[in-house]
């Protein structure tokens, strides 16, 4: 009963704390936006490097280089947005991404991994522009979303074309 009484309370304190954290200032959307961009294509050229090494498919180192390249010249835009809005970004979203361990550790189901996860964070990436490109409240930044969404675009388009591919040939 003592175990119950002391889990419950400390639920509440959670509750409790979660409650006093202050929500997000309308006006810090930007910066969100873009700490939240700025991981994402440091984590793709990331990503796209180990593809380029370790892929044993083709369109999948392909699509690597694109990442490398694509996301690249996003972050360098990005940076120089940032920079003209007087936005500092931390440390943690321009710099010091470690590679995704299970992709590092992949073997020879590093295609398929990467693919997944590539299907994945681009339908999460495209979600997240679209939403500041229609709502985002800073015009720069979001013309920043809106100009970068159909790259965004066509490499979910292409990583999904490619995951087709690989459940097709392993049937």
């Amino acid at each position: 009963m003592k175990k119950v009484i002391i889990i419950t309370l400390l639920g509440l304190g959670g509750f409790s704390a979660y409650a006093q954290i202050p929500q997000p200032d309308p006006d810090t959307t930007a910066k969100h936006f873009l700490i939240v961009a700025s991981i994402g294509n440091i984590q793709e050229v990331s990503a796209g490097q180990q593809a380029i090494q370790k892929a044993t498919r083709p369109d999948v180192k392909a699509f690597g280089q694109m990442m490398v390249k694509d996301h690249g010249m996003a972050e360098q835009q990005l940076l120089q947005l940032a920079k003209t809005k007087n936005i500092n970004l931390p440390a943690a979203a321009t710099g010091g991404i470690q590679p995704d361990l299970n992709l590092k550790n992949a073997g020879s189901n590093f295609d398929k991994l990467y693919v997944h996860g590539m299907v994945s964070s681009h339908r999460s990436t495209v979600q997240t522009f679209e939403t500041y490109a229609t709502t985002g409240k800073d015009p720069d930044v979001r013309a920043f979303a809106q100009r970068t969404l159909p790259t965004l675009k066509a490499h979910l388009a292409e990583i999904q074309s490619i995951d087709e591919k690989l459940s097709q040939s392993a049937k």
